[in-house]
């Protein structure tokens, strides 16, 4: 999928130059601002994955400022354009963090390594961010219902995307949250946990959560839609025709 550029340049040949330079990249630009209202406009009506900011605009109007409104209201990089080189702006510049920073004039090749890096540090960035509150979440839930527990490693099962399975009071947990379960779909949680990481064939599931009365075949599917419903879908795994799966951490 093509990534969304916004330029913010008032030299309108430059700002067409460096348009024209992202579209044979094979960016798409959502638009071409002179100014700061027009800049947070397009931003308003229009999906955007980076913003380029001249620093020196006219009216008054001054990248930097922008890139504070951005970072208010935006999850999205931006990249400085400058034709001031000068040590006092390039500090100033640097405070808000940006992703890149290019001295004017340019050359396309140095435009498309500063996009395509400032997205690849971006999206790194993203990557490490839910990484980070994925193991917070786990800790929360950890620190909330372990208390008291001596055999919390024996007790407790340590799922993806944060939640945690309370083998003994048959309980699932997301951060310090009760995930309100059913019969059925507790017994589902107790036969893939109970062959944690391996996949558990459909049958084998139906005859457990049944007690060996024959159902009809869309009875488990019914019963993994409604859970897909309260926790993150992809929780379970499902393999072909095989059966499902849930992978579990070491806690």
């Amino acid at each position: 999928m093509k990534k969304n550029i916004l330029v913010v340049e008032d030299e309108i040949v430059t700002a067409m130059d460096i348009k024209e330079a992202l579209l044979e990249f094979g960016f798409n630009v959502i638009g071409v601002a002179t100014n700061i209202k027009k800049a947070l406009k397009l931003l308003e009506e229009n999906s955007c994955d980076l913003a380029l900011l001249d620093i020196t605009l006219k009216n008054g109007d001054d990248g930097i400022s922008l890139s504070e409104e951005i970072i208010k209201r935006y999850d999205i990089p931006f990249v400085f354009l400058t034709a001031n080189d000068k040590y006092t702006t390039i500090e100033r510049a640097i405070k808000n963090e940006p992703y890149g920073y290019i001295i004017k004039p340019f050359k396309d090749a140095e435009l498309k390594a500063t996009v395509e890096l400032a997205l690849k540090k971006f999206s790194d960035k993203k990557e490490l961010t839910i990484k980070l509150e994925d193991s917070k979440k786990h800790y929360v839930a950890l620190e909330k219902i372990k208390e008291n527990s001596e055999n919390s490693q024996k007790r407790f099962k340590t799922l993806k995307f944060g939640y945690i399975f309370d083998k003994d009071l048959r309980k699932l947990f997301l951060e310090d949250k009760e995930i309100n379960l059913n019969q059925k779909e507790i017994k589902l949680f107790e036969i893939l946990i109970k062959n944690e990481n391996c996949i558990v064939a459909n049958e084998a599931i139906e005859d457990f959560l049944y007690d060996g009365e024959l159902v009809g075949e869309g009875a488990l599917r019914g019963v993994l839609f409604r859970l897909r419903q309260k926790v993150n879908k992809n929780l379970i795994s499902s393999h072909s025709k095989m059966g499902y799966k849930i992978e579990t951490k070491a806690v």
